[in-house]
């Protein structure tokens, strides 16, 4: 996956979105003072476009987690920072104590944590803990869930295959 990634950001092309920030993003400085990548990602900051899933409202999944979710595409088919239809590529960033509900899309996703203390879970498997930089696969339409610890969660992500199609709630 990583070569495709690598040859699909070769492709890229830069886009001039204005930058846009959400409630979740201030929580985006205590979640760098944890991880060593927090020089490379605060240079890019000021270029962040916060996104939320449009599926996703106060009504369905609580305005507290809508509160403290959000991510941002450095690559991608819309609204990122270069134009890549091929994959998605970026940061989700979920606040302290949130639970990232069973959810499923129709694109291949691995996930890098970059902070401690998260639980993952895909399919149904028991949760886990991830420490951070280990890869968590999700194959394509594979139900998955995240939980905050008392950190926020900061993670790298990367979709390929479907990446028009945006994530949809899972029947529990």
């Amino acid at each position: 996956m990583l070569d495709q990634v690598c040859e699909a950001l070769g492709r890229a092309t830069p886009l001039e979105l204005s930058p846009h920030a959400i409630a979740a993003s201030a929580l985006l400085d205590e979640a760098l003072r944890a991880t060593s990548l927090s020089a490379v990602i605060a240079a890019t900051i000021p270029l962040f476009r916060w996104r939320q899933n449009p599926n996703y409202s106060a009504a369905n999944m609580g305005a507290d987690f809508m509160a403290g979710y959000g991510y941002v595409e450095f690559a991608g088919p819309k609204d990122a920072l270069f134009h890549a239809p091929e994959i998605r590529a970026g940061l989700l960033l979920l606040g302290p104590g949130l639970h990232y509900p069973l959810h499923a899309h129709p694109a291949e996703e691995i996930y890098h944590p970059l902070t401690e203390g998260s639980l993952w879970r895909c399919g149904n498997e028991d949760w886990r803990s991830v420490p951070a930089g280990t890869a968590i696969h999700h194959p394509p339409l594979i139900s998955h869930e995240t939980k905050a610890g008392d950190r926020t969660v900061l993670a790298l992500y990367c979709w390929r295959g479907d990446t028009a199609t945006e994530a949809r709630l899972a029947p529990s």
